[in-house]
């Protein structure tokens, strides 16, 4: 793919341009003493001598996103007795408790042929991984299952790779237990590579300080020695601005990344002595022509928030 670099002042970020889950839990070793610039960080580590490019993309519009009470109303007739009320929610859900669908969020309908969209959008230009690398949740799995789906590779296998978590402190203390294990997946018809081994467990806990060097270790160790010309890494929207260099030391700036729009996309040309962030070669996909704000919902009440719901709505 050949790409053009992008202007280091673009949007006033400094860009430098330099020459299964059952691991164990316990935090990176070996970690550096301080954090540095992702671009840096990379561009120092050993690489085989080819041009490879990173695609950085975050997970797809979740129900979490959109309708932010739907597990409190979607079970309202039993723990186990999913019910949708709306055509962008999923016709079936894998059974468990309420709770863990509460804090690791399905995509929804549109979500799902979105992250295809994007799939087909690598494909048409050529990019065919033979790796998708992705955070254990469920959004980033049928995120990266997407896009697996859209590129139309019979090769193209998922590693899910807990180092990619979002920050630790900002999850329940039993997260871990929360989330459906490679296998399941693999079991679900997700092209799960169940021979994966992750580089990290899932940590019991972290600063922001031990979150940076987490994300920067995992490309350092798994992402800049890969061998093939393309890779992709899906995760949230906080792994993607710290490959573009965006400083991530307070939880506003956490949550400030968090709200930015789904299927953020950053290409980065990585060889050796030479990493630079490229200019997306994908169309951008408008996703509509009326701006909707969730985020606002959840302090309207329950009826505003929910306004296709049959048996909250009636006169």
């Amino acid at each position: 793919m050949n790409g053009v670099s992008k202007n280091p002042e673009d949007a006033g970020k400094r860009r430098d341009s330099i020459s299964s889950m059952g691991a164990s839990t316990d935090s990176l070793r070996d970690k550096p003493e301080s954090v540095e610039k992702f671009l840096t960080g990379l561009s120092h580590v050993q690489q085989p001598n080819r041009n490879l490019t990173i695609i950085a993309i975050s997970s797809a519009e979740s129900m979490n996103l959109i309708f932010p009470n739907w597990v409190r109303v979607c079970y309202r007739h039993g723990p186990y007795e999913y019910h949708p009320y709306d055509m962008n929610m999923p016709p079936k859900l894998v059974p468990r408790s309420p709770l863990h669908y509460k804090f690791d969020s399905p995509l929804t309908e549109r979500g799902l042929i979105v992250a295809e969209t994007y799939g087909r959008g690598l494909a048409s230009h050529r990019i065919r991984p033979f790796e998708v690398f992705c955070s254990p949740d469920m959004k980033s799995v049928q995120t990266a299952a997407g896009l697996v789906k859209g590129l139309g590779l019979s090769f193209t296998t998922i590693n899910i790779e807990p180092a990619l978590i979002g920050y630790r402190q900002m999850l329940p203390s039993n997260y871990q237990e929360m989330l459906l294990s490679p296998r399941t997946f693999f079991g679900l018809g997700y092209p799960i590579n169940t021979q994966y081994t992750p580089l990290q467990g899932i940590p019991v806990n972290e600063t922001i300080e031990d979150y940076n060097l987490r994300i920067q270790e995992f490309f350092k160790k798994r992402i800049a020695t890969i061998e093939q010309k393309y890779v992709i890494v899906v995760a949230d929207n906080v792994m993607v601005d710290m490959t573009q260099n965006v400083n991530i030391e307070t939880v506003d700036d956490i949550l400030k990344s968090t709200k930015k729009p789904t299927c953020q996309m950053n290409f980065i040309s990585s060889q050796p002595g030479d990493v630079h962030i490229l200019d997306s070669p994908v169309m951008p996909l408008t996703k509509s022509l009326y701006v909707v704000k969730p985020f606002y919902w959840s302090e309207v009440p329950l009826k505003l928030s929910v306004p296709n719901h049959p048996e909250l709505n009636q006169n």
